[in-house]
């Protein structure tokens, strides 16, 4: 029986003074930089922290309204690494939606149970609470 168990638990007793666990690095994911256009996903990016913009002052004096639409840059850990003016109403509201578009945080998105760099749209309306 003492064989047997010195087989199947090869593992023998330690002194059980113990040590402290050293980490050699940290583990990060590489990014070979921005993802093409078009990326396959199973599960997409979800916003967990969702900044609005600032509402330029100018912009809201003059009682101007609109939409600008970015393509975003969500990396593998779900950081918005860049983001694009696709379409604007206004240009004085680009400025304002891409500084909240890279405070944005996702969930990453995963295709075949790891993570995937991928670009998505986000609309971001600028609208006058009193109209």
């Amino acid at each position: 029986q003492e064989e047997l168990a010195q087989a199947v638990c090869p593992i023998g007793e330690g002194t059980g003074t113990g040590g402290e666990v050293v980490f050699e690095q940290d583990i990060k994911i590489e990014e070979d930089g921005p993802p093409p256009d078009f990326v396959p996903f199973e599960k997409e990016p979800v916003a967990i922290k969702k900044p609005s913009p600032t509402y330029p002052e100018i912009a809201r004096k003059a009682g101007l309204e609109g939409t600008v639409w970015l393509k975003v840059w969500v990396d593998k850990e779900g950081k918005v690494r860049k983001a694009v003016v696709q379409k604007s109403d206004a240009e004085i509201f680009n400025q304002p939606a891409i500084d909240a578009a890279t405070q944005w945080v996702f969930t990453p998105a995963l295709q075949q149970n790891g993570p995937v760099a991928v670009w998505i749209s986000i609309p971001f309306r600028f609208k006058l609470s009193g109209k």
